[in-house]
């Protein structure tokens, strides 16, 4: 949650608006997951969730309310949780009577943490108030997330409450009615029915959670498998020496006493079981090919909180004896350099990062256009007075004019043709925004843009929005008219890069520059050098207690480090932006913080030149 106290005010005002879309609703669980993942193997806590079978796949309502609530529970479990797990289970509660009904589902979210006293469980939902003043002392926060996630729950006609018992833990329930609504694809069939490739095989799961044995037997047992669970290595190696057989193995990397790996070296060691095909199951944050050469052994890795699509695939991939599949070239798989030829317009882009400014020229250059660039509103203003655009990517956070601001003389200047004629009629205007701050969505709108992409911007994005505009925004001339109130992406930031340990997703890096290595170097060495300048500048400010200058740095750094990748760095600067905010410096530490971790941003990105390209990387951050 963002901004706590501009959420809850917009609920008690009445002026909290729900979508009503349909939307993948096991997605939606694991994108709440990705979210606090690496959070979770920080602390060594296990991360899952579990779904009754025939859950609709897709249902009609407000997704990113219902991911803003989840996050928020699973973020307060692992907050308040120091070992075991937070689990996430939903459960049908009634099914509709008719085709068109709802269905009544129950959403927990379970932790083994500190628990809630009895007599505090009362104030728990009021806003502003946690279950002891101790505990906002000790482990921070408004007091608001829950009061927030309560009005949530209700104002999509649900109730929500808890279940706690102190120092074993708790658990918040919340109901919700939602509608069934078509499948693009026939997924949810594959998930839980009995599957041919599958069938029959014996699956050996070695895991000390039982939580994890669970839901990998359940899961592969739907699909006929014949799982059988251990508890620890030596279990396991008990069975194996015993003479029992299976047919591959999935070993969690980290459990007492022997982990996955040594539990592989000893497996191998066996004369029965030299071939058979073994799954390592890790924690975010744990990489198997820095494990040592034991991480050779495995035929796959499974990343945890376990997702069924992924370990379906995995699964039959190992059987089949398949190597994985090559990553297509993504930028290549999903723009078309032939777009502008296609829907030829005149595009704008206005952005006051450079490094933000590069990425997403670069993105639309590859669709074929030829975007001119302006650094604020003032200077699009001017580029406009020149000469008439058809579409316009406008930030929105930017010095001498914002895009709010801009946005709003443009739709003035449209209906005054006579003194402004390059202001041709319809203009559409795409905002580009890090959401860092509640309410910037409905700003937009209201401002006069037409649409929406969330930074960091990702190339699907960019090119479903010219699509769906173009027709529009080509038209010679067309009345004035109320501007679409659409969104290409869900409100709020995307699900962390990150899968791995580094400190820069260079999947993601990579994508920005179609695998060039001087695309690379360029736009790696603008990097360091501007966010080098940021931080240098983002200490002083810190030092200075300068809150309104934190805030105008760390949102630049951060959406700078958003788009390039840099996946350990933006929580930091966001909670910096956010304490700009409002007012008060209540974490100055953070600063130190983002200086330490941009050094290994740097380290890793020269690294990474030093072997990955023919030129050696000089940066002058």
């Amino acid at each position: 949650i963002t901004n706590d106290i501009l959420d809850f005010s917009k609920i008690e005002s009445g002026k909290l608006e729900l979508e009503r879309q349909p939307f993948d609703l096991r997605a939606c669980m694991e994108d709440a997951l990705d979210l606090l993942a690496a959070k979770a193997a920080e602390k060594k806590l296990e991360l899952a969730y579990q779904m009754d079978d025939g859950i609709p796949a897709y249902v009609y309502g407000d997704v990113t309310r219902l991911r803003q609530v989840l996050v928020n529970l699973l973020s307060n479990g692992i907050k308040f949780t120091q070992a075991g797990e937070v689990i996430v289970q939903v459960k049908i509660l009634s099914a509709p009577a008719e085709s068109n009904g709802h269905w009544h589902l129950q959403f927990s979210v379970r932790d083994t943490g500190i628990g809630i006293p009895v007599d505090r469980l009362a104030r728990l939902f009021k806003s502003f108030s946690q279950a002891d003043v101790s505990t906002a002392r000790k482990y921070g926060g408004t007091g608001l997330g829950l009061a927030i996630s309560k009005r949530l729950v209700e104002l999509m006609e649900g109730k929500m409450w808890v279940e706690s018992i102190p120092q074993k833990g708790s658990t918040f329930h919340f109901t919700l009615p939602l509608q069934a609504a078509p499948a693009p694809e026939p997924r949810q069939a594959v998930l839980e029915s009995r599957q041919p490739q599958l069938s029959d095989r014996r699956l050996l799961i070695v895991d000390d959670n039982p939580t994890n044995c669970r839901i990998l037997a359940i899961q592969t047992a739907k699909w006929g498998m014949v799982p059988r669970t251990a508890e620890n290595a030596q279990q396991a190696l008990q069975w194996l020496r015993d003479g029992e057989q299976f047919d591959l193995a999935i070993l969690d990397m980290q459990m007492p006493g022997m982990d996955g790996l040594m539990l592989a070296s000893e497996i191998r060691k066996l004369p029965t079981c030299g071939t058979m095909p073994l799954v390592l199951l890790t924690s975010m944050g744990v990489r198997p090919d820095k494990a040592g050469p034991a991480s050779a052994t495995f035929a796959s890795c499974l990343t945890k909180p376990i997702k069924p699509a992924q370990l379906y695939e995995i699964l039959l991939r190992v059987v089949s004896g398949a190597k994985p599949a090559p990553k297509p070239a993504p930028v290549a798989a999903k723009l078309d350099p032939t777009l502008a030829q296609r829907l030829p317009l005149r595009l704008l882009l206005c952005d006051d990062n450079a490094i933000n400014q590069k990425v997403a020229a670069r993105l639309i250059q590859q669709m074929g256009y030829k975007p001119d660039l302006t650094s604020n509103g003032v200077e699009a203003l001017a580029a406009l007075d020149k000469q008439p655009y058809d579409m316009i990517f406008m930030d929105i956070q930017m010095p001498e004019m914002d895009g709010i601001e801009a946005t709003r003389i443009i739709r003035q200047r449209q209906r005054d043709r006579n003194r402004y004629p390059t202001y041709k009629s319809p203009i559409i205007i795409i905002a580009m925004t890090a959401n860092a701050m509640a309410g910037d969505r409905e700003k937009c709108l209201a401002a006069g843009m037409d649409d929406y992409l969330p930074k960091p911007v990702r190339p699907e994005d960019v090119r479903r929005v010219i699509e769906r505009w173009a027709a529009t925004a080509a038209a010679q001339e067309a009345p004035t008219a109320e501007p679409a109130a659409t969104a290409t992406a869900t409100e709020g930031a995307p699900a962390p890069e990150t899968a791995d340990a580094a400190p820069v997703n260079m999947e993601r890096l990579l994508d920005f520059t179609n695998g060039n290595p001087e695309d690379l170097r360029e736009l790696v060495s603008l990097y360091l050098r501007q966010t080098g300048e940021q931080v240098e500048q983002l200490k002083k400010a810190i030092e200075a207690n300068q809150p309104s200058e934190v805030r105008r740095l760390a949102h630049s750094c951060a959406g700078a480090s958003a788009t390039c990748g840099m996946v350990r760095i933006v929580p930091l600067l966001r909670d910096l932006e956010r304490q700009g905010h409002d007012g008060k410096l209540t974490r100055p530490e953070l600063g130190r913080e983002v200086e330490l971790e941009f050094n290994r941003i740097r380290a890793f990105l020269e690294e990474y030149l030093r072997k990955h390209t023919t030129v050696a990387a000089h940066t002058d951050a």
